[in-house]
């Protein structure tokens, strides 16, 4: 996804005075130890300091996703809670139709840029399988998500990239400049880290990744907070994947805090989830208020005409329990901080179900992945 870097304002119109009181309240906001290469220069809120970000190839399947479905939401599209098979690539659906004509409409036609860069002659091959909250328009409200999700070790090769994850969103004035979100989860990524580990991972943007947001800590953005038991980036282990071997299983939570404005990242593996750090207010515009859309679900890519990888554990869905993979304790979280379990379906999206696919909600919980070995 060319989408998240450079040094930007994005409270553009707003007055001198309150972009000065904003970057006043972060500095105060900031004195609290910050490890890593999230910490900004003293006296710097992360509004000030943007440095243009590295380019963000191996996540383009992610962004690929959020616009495809940014376009639907855009042009009045319900999904509705039963299961729709994408005959094509997203992204290429992206490219045409009526997602080309609302995402082009917005934004000239570099949509092919925004979502895969410039001299992009080989294209990723991205699959997906997800729910999400329907958008009703800019009243929709959200504070949070919690999520538990297994994790899996797959072999994979470079050009490969699988991903279990969830995003916070709000989706701006309709423009996909003004896209908002945050991305969390874990990922097998060899190509960014080098091996085939599953990873931590988090991601963000407040312009529909087109110049602002990165990966981990790879910019200003995500502060860890002093004690945190991982960092995004660092590898989640042990994890084996071995039959009769235990699952392993991370639980995820990102919320807004009512008092400070900022969205706390809270991780728990095998346990229940403790604060790792947060982004700050600041660092948004839209999301700076709320979320008026959430998702979660899983992709996974490839390189063109190379088989896909694993997703999930492996198994499609009608594995069942113990052999797919999962996504357990589903919960929306309110402005005061509370969760309630989503015990009714959502939308969802798919790919293709022959290679994989996700289940309905069922009390808060649903199944999905695939084996992988496709190719278009």
């Amino acid at each position: 996804m060319r989408p998240f870097f450079e040094t930007l304002d994005y409270c553009g119109s707003a007055p001198a005075s309150a972009a000065a009181h904003a970057a006043a309240s972060s500095a105060t906001s900031m004195t609290t130890v910050m490890e890593g290469t999230g910490q900004f220069p003293i006296g710097m809120g992360p509004s000030q300091v943007i440095p243009h970000r590295p380019r963000l190839t191996p996540l383009r399947p992610a962004i690929v996703l959020c616009f495809f479905l940014y376009a639907l939401q855009s042009r009045g599209v319900q999904l509705y809670p039963t299961t729709k098979e994408v005959t094509d690539s997203p992204a290429q659906d992206v490219l045409r139709g009526s997602a080309k004509l609302s995402l082009t409409s917005l934004k000239s036609n570099s949509i092919e840029a925004i979502i895969f860069g410039q001299g992009s002659s080989s294209w990723n091959e991205a699959y997906f399988a997800g729910h999400q909250t329907p958008s009703s328009g800019p009243d929709d409200t959200y504070y949070g998500l919690h999520v538990s999700m297994d994790v899996y070790v797959h072999e994979l090769k470079r050009g490969q990239l699988s991903s279990t994850t969830f995003w916070i969103f709000h989706d701006g004035d309709g423009n996909t400049s003004s896209l908002n979100s945050i991305q969390v989860g874990w990922h097998i990524h060899p190509d960014h880290y080098g091996d085939s580990h599953p990873h931590f991972y988090t991601s963000w943007t407040r312009d529909g990744d087109a110049t602002t947001g990165c990966l981990n800590m790879e910019c200003p953005g995500f502060i860890k907070v002093s004690g945190a038991v991982i960092a995004p980036g660092d590898t989640i282990h042990p994890v084996d994947h071995v039959p009769g071997v235990p699952i392993q299983n991370i639980t995820l939570r990102v919320n807004k805090d009512k008092k400070s404005g900022d969205w706390w990242v809270y991780y728990g593996f095998n346990n229940i989830p403790a604060g790792v750090g947060y982004f700050p207010k600041s660092l948004f515009n839209y999301l700076a208020k709320k979320a008026t859309r959430v998702a979660f679900g899983a992709y996974v890519s490839s390189k063109k005409g190379s088989p896909t990888p694993p997703m999930g554990s492996g198994a499609h869905p009608n594995g069942g329990m113990g052999r797919a993979a999962s996504f357990t304790d589903l919960r929306f979280i309110d402005k005061d901080g509370n969760s309630s379990p989503i015990m009714a379906d959502l939308p969802k999206t798919i790919t293709n179900e022959k290679c994989h696919s996700i289940t309905p909600i069922d009390h808060a919980n649903c199944l999905y992945g695939g084996p992988g070995g496709c190719i278009r």
